[in-house]
């Protein structure tokens, strides 16, 4: 007869006590990463097992399980969208021709396709190589928008390439015919 079919004839109560003691050897080898060889499974001495009113249950060895999990605190990266190239600009324009104010904040560009209107920003540059609108720095000088307004609205004639991007002026660069 082998030693299973003697474990399972034992009394509930000693079955029980020998499952959770080779349960507890199980999770024991397996929790130091499987490299130490697992115990038996049957115990090495055979319980006598008299029959009796009440059986009575002696554990021969108590296991104490400690499951600790090691695991790097590295934080999940989430994919970030890469960054647009043209920042949620819609659309980019290039004309030259004479420029004209507009009220404070815009100028209007007489191309050659027809007028277009642009909305000066504080951010715009304004690049001129003769000095009618700003005369400071090297050439071309870098003057702002509001130097700009002033001079046309001054009467200086001024003709130039307008980059545009969704209706403002970014980049305002004076052409000087030969």
């Amino acid at each position: 007869m082998s030693r299973w079919v003697k474990v399972t004839r034992l009394p509930s109560a000693v079955r029980g006590s020998v499952l959770a003691v080779v349960l507890a050897a199980c999770l024991a080898a397996c929790s130091s990463g499987g490299s130490a060889a697992a115990p038996s499974a049957t115990p090495s001495a055979e319980p006598s097992v008299t029959p009796s009113a009440e059986p009575s249950v002696t554990p021969s060895a108590t296991v104490t399980v400690t499951v600790t999990e090691s695991r790097p605190s590295v934080p999940v990266a989430t994919p970030t969208p890469a960054p647009s190239r043209t920042g949620g600009i819609t659309k980019v324009d290039e004309v030259t021709g004479q420029l004209s104010p507009v009220g404070k904040e815009s100028i209007v560009v007489d191309a050659s396709d027809g007028p277009h209107e642009v909305h000066l920003t504080g951010d715009t540059v304004v690049l001129d190589t003769q000095g009618s609108v700003c005369d400071k720095g090297a050439v071309p000088h870098r003057c702002t928008s509001e130097q700009l307004i002033k001079a046309l609205k001054a009467g200086v004639s001024f003709e130039a390439k307008v980059l545009i991007t969704d209706g403002d002026a970014v980049k305002i660069e004076e052409i000087v015919k030969d």
